[in-house]
């Protein structure tokens, strides 16, 4: 399968894209069912980040919860969630107030971009 199978589902290929499908197709070794269960496993566990994150007061474990979401979208070239993870980690490590809401808008982009490749 080629490299970027996905990118030929999807109207919004190429840089401006919320997803690296390249880089998604070469970290499921261009396997279209594994690119599909993959994109769906991110789309679940990020929006229960996001719930868990709105709820959580243990700032021990709203760092892990960003800190894995971060993998989670390094995994499926989800590059621009896995940068305000990292930002919202430095800013966790050295403030008790993080703002969220920029993390919540990439995870929404990303997961309209999954809906719309999966659903057509």
């Amino acid at each position: 399968m080629a490299p970027s199978s996905m990118a030929r589902v999807s109207g919004r290929a190429g840089p401006e894209a919320p997803i690296d499908l390249v880089q998604l197709a070469t970290n499921t070794l261009g396997n279209r069912d594994l690119e599909v269960q993959v994109l769906h496993l991110f789309r679940a566990q990020s929006i229960t980040t996001l719930e868990r994150l709105e709820s959580e007061t243990d700032q021990t474990v709203r760092l892990d919860l960003v800190h894995t979401l971060k993998g989670s979208a390094r995994a499926i070239g989800a590059e621009r969630v896995a940068e305000v993870c990292e930002t919202l980690e430095e800013m966790m490590r050295s403030t008790t107030g993080e703002p969220t809401e920029a993390l919540a808008v990439a995870v929404k982009e990303v997961n309209a971009y999954i809906r719309d490749l999966l659903e057509g």
